[in-house]
């Protein structure tokens, strides 16, 4: 699936689909950004993609399952597990990921 939140391509590519749960990992449009492993550099500021879960998951948005660090061979910003309405959760998990990425200086 592709959209725009906020002026930014968002792709998210489904890994599993389950009778009530989809696992999935997110990208994020963010102009020149370097993605290393488990690290996102823009410029000089960097930032593990943990983190940016470790945000999603306190913010404890409902329907969100897990959401962890993409495996490292990505460029993804996040790895989620989701029951519910997937545009609506993903909407809501998308506004903590560009606060934080704002916070960060990322953005």
């Amino acid at each position: 699936m592709e959209f725009e939140y906020k002026g930014r391509k968002v792709k998210v590519q489904t890994l599993e689909k389950g009778k009530d749960y989809s696992t999935m990992v997110v990208h994020f449009e963010l102009p020149n950004s370097e993605h290393h492993g488990f690290l996102l550099k823009v410029g000089d500021k960097i930032v593990a993609k943990g983190e940016i879960a470790k945000a999603v998951r306190d913010a404890k948005i409902d329907g969100v399952e897990m959401a962890v660090a993409p495996p490292a061979d990505t460029n993804a910003l996040i790895m989620l597990r989701i029951s519910g309405e997937e545009r609506e959760i993903l909407e809501k998990v998308l506004e903590i990921v560009e606060s934080f990425l704002k916070e960060r200086g990322l953005i």
